[in-house]
Order: structure tokens, then sequence, then C-alpha cells
């Protein structure tokens, strides 16, 4: 009776099996990022919105490098088209040595060509790219103003999504999900589950695939909500609501929505999510404050030098505080958290001194527009009322009337 294995060269095999499976759950649980820099090098094509809160968090994530394809921000064919032609990789190898993680946004499949949903689907399968499914389920309508969920479904992309989809049935009205997994800690945030995540409150119905875990499920009727999964070498999510979906005053006054944004790039990455969400979520938001007030202060500077100011000074404040934000940004790749929050809070803590010096280079550059701006209200308010003054009560340039007595 033949009991287990017992020839060596079986025994030699099923090692060597045993050997092969965990190479090859170590590589497929390996972060994909830029072996230079460290950072998530991101492809979102679709509705990419810079006015979104979601979007310009993720461009001021320090973690993500993030470029944009607008091929769902249009409703025009030929526009979409020319910013995938200008923008998408050449061919597969560029996309896998420029891109970590491409993220798909509301827009339909006919935006590409035949070649790249290939590349795309041929990248997270034999190579981990991540791949993210924002708000790419539910409606099958075959214009540019949506999805066309249907016509995504008849790709061979459709093969990695952690879902499967149900056209034209949408998940019962709510606003809400409910927490079903926390680790990883995806979407184990404060005050997850109290805060609006739709506007549109439904998106239809996606049913995990086996294998795939349940991150959360909408409150109202239960049904699969945001869905992880691995497909072939990659990680897939899908997140049923776009960015444009979530309440403005979500996106803003829910605190940690910066870190929901963030945390699923992370994740489709392999990325581990930092341990520390309250310090990390401060850093993030940090970070973004950065950005706004580099923003506010480049386009003041602008305003101002087109009065003939000189902002040398204040260009090269800007311009050392760059160079201190990326080694701020340096220390969060590294995971050095506490050091880079003590560095990021000092560069904003510096900003201050830039809007002093901005206030009075402003008053000293328009001092020149008021002083002769005065001079010709005055010049001008002297002029005609001399003009008055000589027509109406001096008369010098009226003939005085004669009386002449009739014959």
């Amino acid at each position: 009776m033949h009991n287990g294995l017992k020839r060596p060269s079986d025994t030699l095999f099923f090692i060597s099996v045993i050997l092969l499976l965990t190479l090859s759950a170590e590589v497929s649980a390996h972060p994909r990022v830029d072996p230079a820099t460290g950072r998530i090098r991101m492809l979102l094509i679709g509705e990419t919105f810079t006015q979104l809160p979601a979007i310009s968090y993720m461009l001021s994530d320090p973690m993500l490098e993030v470029t944009l394809i607008p091929a769902g921000s249009v409703v025009d064919e030929k526009t979409s088209r020319r910013f995938v032609r200008i923008y998408m990789p050449r061919s597969k190898s560029e996309l896998l040595e420029n891109y970590d993680l491409v993220e798909l946004f509301d827009f339909v499949p006919y935006a590409l060509l035949d070649k790249h949903i290939q590349w795309i689907h041929d990248s997270v399968y034999e190579d981990g790219v991540g791949l993210a499914l924002v708000e790419m389920g539910w409606y099958a309508v075959p214009d540019w103003t949506g999805n066309d969920a249907a016509a995504w479904m008849a790709t061979v992309l459709y093969k990695a999504y952690p879902a499967d989809l149900v056209i034209g049935k949408q998940n019962k009205r709510t606003a809400y999900m409910k927490v079903l997994v926390r680790d990883p800690p995806l979407v184990d945030l404060p005050g997850f589950e109290k805060a609006d995540l739709t506007e549109v409150q439904h998106h239809g119905i996606q049913v995990a695939r086996p294998g795939s875990v349940v991150f959360t499920r909408w409150r109202a009727g239960n049904e699969d909500a945001i869905i992880g999964g691995r497909y072939g070498a990659g990680a897939t999510l899908m997140i049923p609501m776009g960015w444009d979906n979530v309440p403005l005053w979500t996106q803003e006054g829910w605190d940690y929505f910066i870190s929901f944004v963030s945390n699923h790039a992370y994740y489709v990455a392999r990325v581990p999510l930092p341990e520390d969400p309250n310090l990390v979520q401060a850093l993030r938001v940090a970070f973004s404050e950065y950005l706004t007030r580099k923003s506010l202060a480049t386009s003041f500077l602008d305003f101002i030098s087109g009065f003939g100011a000189r902002t040398d000074r204040i260009e090269q404040l800007l311009s050392e505080m760059e160079s201190d934000r990326k080694e701020a940004q340096s220390l969060y790749i590294k995971g050095d958290y506490q050091a880079s929050w003590q560095a990021i809070t000092s560069i904003l803590e510096r900003f201050q001194a830039i809007t002093d010096e901005s206030m009075k280079l402003r008053r000293r550059a328009l001092m020149w527009i008021y002083t002769i701006e005065w001079f010709v209200v005055t010049g001008t308010l002297f002029l005609a009322g001399l003009a008055l003054w000589t027509l109406m009560v001096k008369r010098r340039l009226y003939r005085e009337v004669a009386t002449t007595r009739g014959a």
C-alpha cells in the first residue's frame, strides 16, 4: 500500500514546488516603486480635474508621483484621443519602466487603443503593476459621458477586475459604507463609517470574485463596495464611487479623506500602509498645505513682478524651501515620519517671512502706481476746474453782448 511520499524524487519535487510558490508569493508581495526614488509612479487616466481635492491630494502626497491623462475630463472624442496619443506610453516596456500603478477613472475603453488595454493587462498580470478602478462599473451608456462598463467587460482587462459587474442594477441608495476588513488599514480610518462618501448614492452591483477581499459594503443594502484582489503578479482595487462623487464637504471637511485617497494608491502598489495613521495624516495635510501656499506665493510674485518689483530675494527663499521640502519628502519615503514632520512644519513656518517680504514689495511696487494715479486724478481735476472757471465764470472766450438801438 502506497502511503505518502516515499521516493526521494517525489520529495524533491514537492520541496521544489513549495519553494517556487514561496518565491512567487514573495515577489508578488514586493512593493512596486521607482528603484531610484522609492516613490510610487502613478498613471491616472480618465477624469483628471485638478480642482478636485482628491486629485490635488494625490499630487501633494510625498510618496506619489502622478501623471494625468485627461481621457475622461472632456466629452469630445477627438480631444480625448489626442491627449491619449500625446501622453500614453509608446510601448509596454515604456509603461513598465515609468509606472508602478495604473488608475482608470470613469472613462470609455475606446478612448484607448486596443494595444494600450493589452499593455495594461499584461503589465498587471506578468509584471506586478498595480491596477485601481474608480467608478468603472454600473452603467453601459455607450457615449463619452460615462465609462461604458459593458464595453470594458468585453476587453481583456476585465479579467483583472476583482469583482464581477452587474449592468443596469443599482445598490440600495445610501451615502455610507460599513468596514469589514481593517488589516491592512486601507479604510480603517477615524470617521470612515460616518462620512458621506457619495452624493449619487447608487453605484450599481459588483460582486467580489473568489479570492478577492471585500473591504467595505454599502450600509443600506449590504452590497459589496470597495474590493481588493490579486491578478497574476499585480494587486487590484475597485472603488465604486468616483472622486467627483464624494461630496465636497467630505473631501474638505473629513480630516482623514486625504489618507483614504493616498492609502488606496499605496495598497495597489503593495507599499505597506503606515502604522501611525495620525502622524502620517498630519504629514499629508502639511505637504498639501505646502503646495497650496507655494502656489499662492508664486501667483502673487507673478502679479507684483508685472509692476516692476524685484522678486529675486523671494524667489531664492522659495527655491531654498523647495530644496528643504524634497529633504522632508525623502525622510517620509524612508519611513522617518517624525523627522519629516519636524522638517515640513519648519518649512511652513517660513512662509510667514515670505508673506511679509511680498507685502513690502507690493507696497513699494504699487507706490508709484498710486502716486501717478494721484497726479492724474489731481491734474484732471485742476484742468477741469480751470476750464470751468474760464468758460463759465471768467468768460474770456465769450464776446460781450452788444446792444443796438433800433432805427
